[in-house]
């Protein structure tokens, strides 16, 4: 009856485990939430209530697919070699990533990811039968040595990377190693699929060089207002020269024509009077110390037991325990003391046996960040018990 699509369409492991801890007393660093507590409601209501004070009734018409022009004016601003022409908005930035993989994945064509890398894109990209090839993946940024050999030889589709506080390790590429991936995929004519939901939360000094600023033509930026501002309203966008801008039109108009402009309005006026500014610097100095207080919880608990660097930004810590422990195992003996985080394996092409786990800090209060990596610790313990 269904598709082919359908049987081997896997289900994100993330909301399997959101499942299991719904209805009981666990800690989860596992999903990668914003925190609600930081929601700026007060300012959403009053924005919400101008609007519908003042706006005409065609407000709710149809409109342009490529999304309400003021937002895409200020989205614009952020780029060094943009305009509003260039924008495309998307229902979430997840939208983006499909509309890629209709343009232009055939079944069998390869793409070359980051190994590890986001775990609803690989799922994605495994839905649309793409070849999936993954390049090494340190903290300082990808083997270029072995991307350019895969660039050479696999001839692929695009290369898809986070390379600011990636997700799952929280890494940043290095300026010269952006720069040289720039240069790789201007020799290989290869498009470059810059993933950046994390970029505006940065704690300390990072690499803000993008792609759409030393490749432009061949580059497409993904960007979302879920971890900035809230994720229910499903608005983000993708930047793109005009040539792929087109065609992405075209495929998100097959999808749903538009997305809803109503909050893409009030998100462009926030954005224009500095009022969503001034909101994310207020999440910067709030999770910049949840991230200090799991830092130092790790430290505590593990000492020198597990692996990982403090990110610069984003959301998650990329913990590495003993080679010899498989990170899926010991979730059983996690979730038993009431703690969650996500399997390393299932951010690597196969979900191949891993001793990494990806542990988020933005969503659990102080408190609970304290007592969750103490009851880590705890299972670790356990495991040969």
């Amino acid at each position: 009856m269904f598709a082919k699509r359908v049987k081997n369409a896997p289900r994100s492991f993330t909301r399997k485990i959101l499942d299991v801890i719904g209805e009981r007393d666990i800690i989860s660093f596992a999903g990668g939430l914003p925190d609600e507590s930081l929601f700026p409601h007060e300012l959403i209501k009053n924005e919400v209530n101008n609007m519908l004070e003042n706006m005409p009734k065609s407000m709710y018409q149809y409109s342009q697919s490529k999304g309400a022009v003021e937002l895409r004016r200020e989205l614009a601003k952020n780029y060094a070699n943009s305009h509003e022409d260039q924008i495309l908005i998307t229902t979430g930035s997840q939208q983006g990533l499909d509309i890629l993989c209709k343009a232009f994945i055939n079944t069998g064509d390869t793409i070359i990811v980051e190994a590890p890398s986001y775990l609803a894109a690989l799922n994605l990209f495994a839905l649309y039968e793409a070849n999936i090839v993954e390049v090494e993946l340190t903290s300082r940024g990808v083997n270029t040595t072995q991307l350019e050999e895969l660039f050479a030889t696999k001839k692929p589709k695009f290369f898809y990377t986070i390379p600011t506080f990636q997700n799952p390790t929280g890494w940043s590429w290095s300026g010269e190693c952006k720069k040289e991936v720039a240069r790789l995929a201007r020799k290989y004519s290869v498009i470059i699929i810059e993933d950046s939901p994390y970029n505006a939360l940065k704690y300390e000094d990072a690499d803000e060089l993008d792609f759409e600023e030393l490749i432009p033509e061949l580059s497409v930026t993904l960007g979302t207002f879920s971890k900035t501002l809230v994720p229910d309203f499903r608005i983000g966008w993708m930047r793109a020269d005009e040539k792929f801008l087109k065609v992405f039109q075209v495929m998100k108009e097959n999808t749903d024509l538009l997305s809803p402009k109503f909050f893409q309005r009030i998100i462009a006026k926030m954005m224009k009077d500095g009022k969503l500014a001034l909101h994310v610097e207020t999440l910067k100095e709030k999770y910049k110390e949840k991230r200090d207080t799991m830092a130092k919880a790790l430290e505590i608990e593990f000492g020198k037991t597990i692996e990982y660097e403090t990110p610069k930004g984003g959301m998650f810590f990329w913990i590495k325990f003993d080679d010899d422990i498989d990170t899926m195992k010991l979730f059983d003996k996690v979730i038993k003391e009431g703690v969650a985080y996500v399997p390393g394996c299932v951010f690597f092409k196969g979900s191949k046996s891993s001793s990494y786990a990806r542990l988020n800090f933005t969503n659990a209060t102080l408190k609970e960040i304290k007592r969750g990596i103490k009851r880590l610790k705890k299972a670790f313990l356990a495991r040969e018990i």
